[in-house]
């Protein structure tokens, strides 16, 4: 039941993400305040492994995944469950932030 349950709140975040982008410099604003404790949210964050920097996540992560780690974090991750703080269009604007960070890897 649960794993049909996480397949359809995959799917209904995935076309979410397609429909939204969001505000980028939001974005920035909510990282600093909810995110920056843990993780580099800065555009030339290092690679580390855990928690990983925001810049990391953009280049290794697809925005639907992406949004799906901040709404449902992996079990036993001490990341919260985002979308408890944030409203949809806070998601997003994270979301879009993270993206927005995605440079080629050298």
């Amino acid at each position: 039941m649960f794993r049909v349950l996480l397949v359809a709140w995959t799917i209904l975040v995935s076309s979410t993400a397609v429909l939204a982008q969001g505000s980028v410099e939001h974005g920035r604003e909510l990282a600093v305040k909810h995110c920056a404790r843990c993780h580099d949210i800065s555009p030339d964050g290092a690679f580390k492994t855990y928690p990983p920097s925001f810049a990391s996540i953009a280049i290794f992560r697809a925005r639907d995944q992406i949004l799906t780690r901040i709404k449902l974090p992996a079990l036993h991750s001490r990341m919260p469950q985002m979308d408890w703080i944030l409203n949809l269009e806070d998601v997003d604007s994270l979301v879009a932030y993270i993206v927005s960070l995605e440079k080629p890897i050298e």
